[in-house]
């Protein structure tokens, strides 16, 4: 894995895992789908990993971690 897929805690984001956005005026939760650069390639899904919609979010990987607008890892 390459660094550019680990987060700033030393969690490597691949794809299947679930994360919850932290953002107070969010609830939602993604799923990955790939990595690109640096980016999280995310779904919209359900707690449990089903997803909701096929639309893609592509999300910087340095941002996620645990902080207000950050990302918390929910399923590895």
């Amino acid at each position: 894995m390459s660094n550019d897929a680990m987060t700033k805690h030393g969690i490597y984001v691949k794809p299947g895992q679930v994360w919850r956005d932290l953002d107070k005026r969010m609830d939602r939760y993604c799923k990955v789908v790939q990595i690109d650069n640096g980016k999280a390639v995310m779904q919209q899904c359900r707690a449990d990993g089903n997803v909701i919609t096929e639309r893609t979010t592509r999300v910087s990987i340095r941002r996620m971690y645990r902080h207000a607008t950050g990302w918390d890892l929910v399923k590895p």
